[in-house]
Parts: C-alpha cells; sequence; structure tokens
C-alpha cells in the first residue's frame, strides 16, 4: 500500500516545497515510486524546482473535472518519478476537496510514495490537504517565528487526536548568535517525533532556483541528511542528532545585519509564550503510548481507502 506523507508548516516561506522536491528525488534515487503533488492550490511553485514550469498543460483540477485522464496531467520527471501540478486559476475554496482526495487515493495505488506539498498555517486549505495523510511533517526553519507557528500547529493537532505528525528541521547551522540552534528548537518544541535535520545548502539553493535538483550529486551534505530522515519514514527509527549537527555549515556572520536580529527581549517573549502554550495545551489521552496513538490515526487513514 501506498504511504502518503504531507509536508506542511505553521507559516509560509520555510522550505516545504524545497523540502518535497528533494525527498521525492532522494526516494526515487533508492528505487522507490513517487508522485510529487503540489497541493498549493493558486500558489503553486513545485513545478519549479523540477524545471518543468513550461511543460504543464493539464492540472489536478482538470482531473476532477474530468477534462482530461490522469496521464496528461502527470509529468514524468526521472524513471520513477512524476509530478501532478496544482490549479493557478482555482483555491481550495472553489474545488470539491473529497474528489480531489479520491482523485489522489486512486493514483497512490500506482506508487510506493506521494508527497504532498501543502499549503501553510492550520486553515481549511490545510485541513483539506492533509486529510488523506498517512504522515504529516511540519518543517521548521531555524528563527522564533517558524518556532512559535510549529509549535500552534502541534498544539492544533493534539488538540484534535491527529498524532500523526513529525517535525522536519529546514536549512539549520552550527550554533550561532544568528539562528535559532538545533538544540534550543528542539528543546523548546519538544517535539515527540523528528523527522530529520537539514543543513543550508548554497547549492542546493542554487539547483533550486534553476530547477536544476536532479542533477546534484547524493554526495551533497543536503542529500546526506535526507538519508537519515529516509531511514525514519521507512523504520521509525530515532535520529542520531550528533551525527547530523555535523553535517551542519557554519553561520556567516554577515548574513543577517544586527539590527535585523531577534532583541533578547523578544526571545524571552517567545520563550515565555512556547512555555505558556505548552502548559495549556490539552493532555494527550492517558492509557496510550505514543506507539498507538500514532498506530490509530494512521489505522483511520487506511481504514478511509
Amino acid at each position: 500500500m501506498s504511504t502518503i506523507i504531507s509536508i506542511a508548516s505553521g507559516k509560509g516561506g520555510v522550505g516545504k516545497t524545497l523540502v518535497t522536491s528533494t525527498l521525492a528525488i532522494s526516494l526515487q534515487r533508492h528505487g522507490y515510486s513517487v508522485l510529487a503533488v503540489d497541493a498549493d492550490m493558486g500558489l503553486r511553485n513545485l513545478d519549479l524546482m523540477f524545471g518543468v514550469q513550461d511543460e504543464i498543460l493539464y492540472d489536478a483540477v482538470d482531473i476532477i473535472k474530468q477534462r482530461c485522464m490522469p496521464n496528461n496531467a502527470i509529468l514524468a520527471i526521472s524513471p520513477g518519478l512524476d509530478f501532478l501540478a496544482a490549479s493557478q486559476k482555482h483555491t481550495w475554496e472553489k474545488i470539491d476537496a473529497s474528489s480531489y482526495q479520491y482523485v489522489l487515493e486512486d493514483l497512490a495505488e500506482q506508487y510506493d510514495y506521494v508527497l504532498l506539498d501543502c499549503p501553510p498555517g492550520r486553515g481549511q486549505a490545510y485541513k483539506k490537504a492533509v486529510a488523506i495523510a498517512d504522515y504529516i511533517f511540519f518543517v521548521v526553519e531555524p528563527t522564533w517565528t517558524s518556532m512559535r507557528d510549529t509549535s500552534r500547529v502541534m498544539q492544533f493537532c493534539d488538540k484534535h487526536k491527529k498524532f500523526n505528525y513529525a517535525i522536519l528541521l529546514n536549512n539549520f547551522y552550527q550554533p550561532s548568535d544568528t539562528f535559532v540552534s538545533v538544540r534550543t528548537m528542539l528543546n523548546m518544541l519538544d517535539p515527540e517525533h523528528l523527522a530529520g535535520i537539514l543543513p543550508h545548502s548554497d547549492v542546493i539553493q542554487g539547483a533550486a532556483q534553476q530547477g536544476a535538483l536532479l542533477s546534484v550529486p547524493e554526495s551533497e551534505p543536503f542529500f546526506t541528511s535526507l538519508h537519515y530522515t529516509l531511514d525514519y519514514i521507512k523504520k521509525g527509527t530515532e535520529l542520531p542528532i550528533s551525527e547530523l549537527e555535523a553535517l551542519l555549515p557554519k553561520a556567516p556572520d554577515a548574513l543577517l545585519p544586527q539590527e535585523g536580529r531577534d532583541t533578547p527581549e523578544e526571545v524571552t517573549m517567545v520563550e515565555e509564550e512556547l512555555e505558556l502554550t505548552k502548559q495549556n495545551a490539552e493532555k494527550k489521552p492517558a492509557g496510550l503510548s505514543l506507539r498507538q496513538r500514532r498506530q490509530e490515526s494512521l489505522s483511520w487513514r487506511r481504514y478511509r481507502r
């Protein structure tokens, strides 16, 4: 049975699309068949990562409205890796979510993995995009705003008893005064599941801008870090944080102007808010282990199929 993974986030601009595309490439390179789906209706960008923006004739909405067959809308990026575009004309408010979900679940039978590049936040668009996901990865960048918004979506999931999520740290550096460190982020968010720690990479960023991610070799530290994420997906193994931290680059001091950095007062305010959020969060049901709660979420999604 195919595994559907939604790549989401508390806020925009944290690298969801980059993570979706590189994770799809990494899975394909390891012998899995993958369908990468842009689920950010009206604001698609995943096509740019694969360099196929000029090849799109049909999208997911065209399949729903039976304007084309699925194979007309699906683009082959590389053997074992396909792509389905989001509509640029229709937003989620104008799309029948049930029909969209039915199309994806039907297509999923042809692949080992389906990756959904989802809208940010926790609104209706997010809910519709992650409804059929077996797992949700919340992408977090090394900033206080990303940390706070991620804490909110984690609280939202716990409140609604959706425990099939994990945190995926992206674009991180070694500890510095400029960005939030891995250890600080994990200490503040205190996630039950960590799906990966991905380093900042000028090579990856440059290739993404050129739509040439497929040309980046596996030896690039970013893809090396993704290997651990693949192990997590396949086996649910706990990540070796120290090994992943060793792959992180040093943060250049000149990357952000001093006046643009968070002041100590702002940092303290966010820390206090996150701690209050933890204290006020609804407690998870007693009597069930984390594995049991997660399995219940997964079983419900597979029952729907």
